[in-house]
């Protein structure tokens, strides 16, 4: 768990649990290329994983982006929560960036059916809401995780750029799922961006044109993606995103003329 502040915002990177991955088949197309990022893979060649959320405190409000992968995974969410000083009841919005199973994972408690953070409202980008819940086999994670929102009355989908509050705001970055969405704070003339899985590496900083395996659109991931790291190193934007190294918070820098992720390590705090 560690915070950052942008402005009045304060970000908290919270890590759900870690799991490692063969590059190989997170970019099936890179072939020796891969060999250029050694220092970023294990001795196996495999990528370590962050499962990470971000809790953002802007607007006298706190919002959990995501929900990490769960208790089947001995998922830390909660445990990160209480360490960070935050009650379940205190979060007004989960927002989650999409659908995928890894990010929805502790939104429901599994013996009683009942909403873990009972007083949030859960917002559903309805791209993927619409993709997923009219799918010929509908994923598990979205029958156990999302659909159940709806019946209980605190899901609400959304779509294109949506308010939270003065200082924040829903960006649409479709291609990883088809409504993927990010969020984006602006707080006393700084800038911040949780990305969800825009980026899965920190290969994809350096290389943002390579195709992923986990991406459904995958030439329109690659533009997404292209885009919002212009943008973003252009603003000198803070970014945290789901999957890099724990605490999944940094900035774009420039290394030789190549744009490489630089981590920000926190000290760590009580809230």
């Amino acid at each position: 768990m560690t915070r950052i502040t942008v402005g009045n915002a304060e970000i908290i990177g919270l890590t759900d649990t870690r799991q490692g991955y063969a590059a190989a088949s997170i970019y099936p197309d890179a072939g020796a290329q891969l060999e250029r990022f050694r220092e970023h893979l294990t001795a196996g060649g495999q990528l370590e994983l962050t499962f990470g959320c971000f809790l953002v405190r802007a607007d006298g409000q706190q919002v959990l982006v995501d929900t990490g992968l769960g208790p089947e995974s001995n998922g830390q969410l909660l445990a990160e929560l209480d360490a960070a000083g935050v009650r379940r009841e205190q979060i007004a919005i989960v927002l989650f960036t999409h659908l995928h199973g890894d990010h929805t994972g502790w939104n429901l408690d599994r013996a009683t059916g009942r909403p873990l953070f009972p007083n949030a409202r859960y917002l559903v980008p309805r791209g993927d809401w619409d993709h997923y819940g009219s799918a010929q086999q509908v994923p598990a994670s979205f029958t156990r995780d999302i659909a159940p929102l709806q019946a209980l009355g605190c899901l609400e989908l959304i779509e294109g750029e949506k308010a939270l509050g003065p200082s924040l705001v829903t960006l649409p970055t479709p291609g990883h799922t088809p409504g993927h969405t990010s969020l984006l704070v602006t707080s006393g003339g700084q800038r911040a961006a949780v990305i969800g899985d825009v980026v899965l590496s920190t290969i994809d900083v350096e290389e943002p044109t390579w195709f992923t395996s986990f991406d459904s659109d995958k030439p329109l991931a690659v533009r997404t993606r292209v885009a919002l790291l212009d943008r973003l190193e252009q603003e000198g934007a803070v970014i945290g995103a789901s999957h890099l190294p724990s605490p999944g918070l940094g900035r774009l820098a420039r290394r030789e003329e190549r744009r490489v992720w630089q981590g920000i390590v926190a000290p760590r705090g009580a809230a």
